[in-house]
């Protein structure tokens, strides 16, 4: 009998240990849904052995093997491709035309949203198999719905996945009031966690959180269409300026997509009776017919002397529906944010643009957005009063956390990053939080690490949309780089700080975390100054904080990695004196929270920092290219090679005051706007001025 190896599966795959390893069953898998999430578990499962069924009324689930295969491209060889389509069982049919001799451990379920339809599924799902785990990838219907009258209710409930269905590893799963057991729940988190998955709690009601964003984000932009006069084009304009994300253009490439979004509107509808919700007419085509497509001609922009009343329109709408799941405790505050960047590609989470707008002019667009709209029940569906320091009486919303939260153990205040990214809000939310730590007379030291949940890394380093505006100002460059110092350099000012590294460690992550006094690494982490890539210099100490924690013999290589932008592993940077060990990542936290303590008591030393200047002489003739083989930039190699030089040869705080400059004058050069230009198009950059 074969025996699953790895424990995660057991439970529900084999949950008797001489018993059959059981399949997974995906139902609905012609769909957008199904399918994407076919190819997912397919790949992830059947190479350890686990039966997977592709399972669909329609005949097209004859060819989904071949239509995965070339859905997989190139990114896997020939002999994994192989024993994927090899695990995989297609049928034809309902739960009753499977195998005879296949017992069932897991059915994710992506048929109609129909409730008619889904519970005569589940029915016949649970007379077979009585003890299979049944979840639905539904886009509205809470758990309660969908298996309140199914026997053994208790192994049921949602996950709810986002688009691209075939790689994306994030889902929704409702749990406070959810039918799912708590045994359960926990067998299931542990499945989908040990296959890399990423889990967001949320409420057991209609639409969950992250689409009462994306739906309600459509339906307002449809609205402005047809009050405004917009085109779809025009409208997804002001979307992308303003929150990164274009509506139309994504139900365009969404099947059916807007039958799904009216159809969460329309059970949200259900909770609170209100104009907020409403479907205009315009709409109805689209939504009847999944095939038809908004007039999209690429390129338009948005009237200018329009752009400010469509912005505040969908800002309004946003802010609105917030301010209630944070009410209504639909999702946490920062597992809002988490999925509106992560799940929607919004550029900033709501909560987060809340906090950067401020509350008062939140409030005030929001209102100006609910009056002229004539919005009835108002102040149920838009609780505006959320919108304010101190959140709700007795039950605060933790604002100043969508990115930085804090905590203490025994002595050593612990900073949770939500975050890989650096931004303004990121910053501002880090000061805040650097303060409380340092003047808390609990805390005697200081780790700051990923929460593990929202975010696995330590950092990729700065976004890329916070320098747009600056590129080609070296002013105000100057005056970003100044402020986002001021607050790394309080890391160095007070208790001893570690930074536990894992995942990778890039640009202005790397330079956030050789602003701490020490570093712990989890073997495996990937270290990275890609800045030149980009076109532009280190400026947050990336030039000589390096330097400043090695010894003269490690220069070279350190002047090598930051004019290269090649990366380096952790064993390296402990080798060189930039991470003081390296440990087995499930044991980073617990030695990263020893190594704080230590510094702290003394009982371990603190990592030689060099303060004073240091003459060396960075060789300009290392690699041309940075890894990809992409040219580097001339002009750019030599400000770097000259900067590094410079900062070192002066005491540290002069050395940083210079740095920052010579990195505001990179933002100004053609490099930089070549550069970042490309990486957000997801392009090399063509420099100018390449070496070689």
């Amino acid at each position: 009998m074969t025996q699953l190896s790895d424990a995660h599966l057991r439970p529900v795959f084999q949950p008797e240990a001489d018993g059959p390893v059981r399949a997974v069953v995906v139902a609905g898998a012609c769909g957008n849904v199904g399918f994407g999430k076919l190819g997912q578990f397919a790949r992830l499962l059947a190479p350890k052995g686990i039966p997977v069924v592709a399972l669909d009324l329609s005949d097209a689930v004859s060819g989904v093997k071949e239509k995965l295969e070339k859905a997989y491209g190139g990114r896997f060889d020939a002999d994994t491709v192989a024993t994927i389509m090899d695990g995989i069982t297609i049928v034809q049919g309902g739960i009753d035309d499977l195998p005879a001799d296949m017992k069932v451990g897991f059915v994710f379920e992506a048929i109609p949203e129909r409730l008619d339809i889904k519970h005569s599924f589940y029915a016949a799902i649970r007379k077979r198999d009585p003890e299979a785990f049944i979840f639905s990838a539904t886009s509205g219907f809470p758990s309660t719905m969908l298996f309140d009258q199914l026997e053994g209710k208790e192994r049921c409930g949602v996950m709810h996945p986002f688009f691209p269905h075939l790689t994306n590893k994030l889902w929704e799963v409702p749990v406070r009031g959810a039918v799912t057991g708590k045994d359960e729940l926990k067998t299931i988190k542990r499945f989908l966690g040990g296959l890399g998955m990423n889990l967001i709690p949320t409420a057991d009601v209609p639409s969950f959180a992250a689409d009462r964003l994306f739906c309600g984000m459509m339906l307002e932009a449809v609205r402005i269409h047809d009050d405004l006069g917009l085109s779809p084009a025009e409208v997804d304009d002001v979307c992308k300026k303003t929150l990164g994300t274009s509506p139309f253009f994504v139900h365009n490439l969404i099947p059916g997509a807007n039958y799904l979004s009216a159809h969460c509107m329309e059970l949200m509808q259900g909770e609170v009776d209100s104009t907020l919700f409403s479907i205009p007419e315009v709409w109805k085509p689209y939504i009847e017919d999944p095939k038809k497509q908004w007039p999209y001609e690429r390129g338009q922009k948005c009237p200018p002397e329009t752009f400010e009343a469509a912005r505040d329109r969908m800002l309004g709408m946003l802010i609105s529906l917030t301010a209630y799941m944070l009410k209504n405790d639909v999702a946490s505050l920062d597992a809002i944010n988490f999925l509106a960047e992560n799940a929607l590609a919004f550029r900033e989470g709501l909560p987060a643009l809340i906090e950067n707008l401020g509350f008062e002019k939140s409030k005030a667009i929001a209102q100006g957005f609910l009056e002229g709209q004539k919005i009835t029940h108002a102040e149920q569906v838009a609780p505006l009063s959320v919108l304010a320091e101190d959140g709700l009486a007795g039950k605060p919303v933790q604002w100043w956390n969508a990115y930085v939260h804090t905590a203490v153990h025994d002595g050593v205040g612990l900073l949770s990053l939500k975050r890989t990214t650096i931004s303004h809000t990121f910053i501002a939310e880090l000061d805040r939080a650097i303060d409380a730590l340092q003047a808390n007379d609990a805390v005697r030291a200081i780790v700051i690490a990923p929460d593990g949940s929202f975010s696995r890394e330590f950092g990729h380093g700065a976004s890329l949309l916070d320098f747009v505006p600056v590129l080609g100002k070296e002013d105000e460059a100057l005056a970003l780089i100044d402020g986002w110092k001021a607050t790394l350099s309080k890391l160095r000012a007070g208790k001893p700080t570690v930074a536990a590294l894992v995942g990778r460690v890039l640009g202005g992550s790397l330079e956030f975390a050789l602003s701490c006094h020490a570093r712990i690494a989890g073997k495996g982490t990937r270290l990275q100054f890609p800045e030149t890539t980009v076109g532009v210099i280190p400026g947050l100490g990336g030039c000589h904080h390096a330097h400043r924690f090695s010894a003269p013999e490690h220069y070279a290589r350190i002047n090598e990695i930051l004019l290269t932008g090649h990366g380096f592993k952790a064993d390296e940077a402990h080798a060189m004196g930039l991470v003081t060990d390296v440990v087995a990542i499930a044991d980073l936290p617990a030695a990263s929270m020893k190594l704080a303590a230590g510094l702290a008591s003394g009982d371990v030393a603190m990592p030689a920092f060099r303060d004073d200047a240091a003459r060396l002489e960075v060789d300009r003739t290392v690699a041309t290219t940075n890894e990809a083989g992409v040219p580097l930039d001339a002009d750019l190699r030599e400000l770097l090679a000259a900067t590094i030089e410079q900062a070192n040869a002066l005491p540290y705080a002069d050395g940083s005051a210079l740095e920052a400059k010579n990195a505001a004058k990179s933002l100004a050069m053609s490099s930089s706007a070549i550069g970042v230009k490309a990486m957000l198009r997801g392009k090399p950059a063509q420099f100018e001025n390449p070496l070689g």
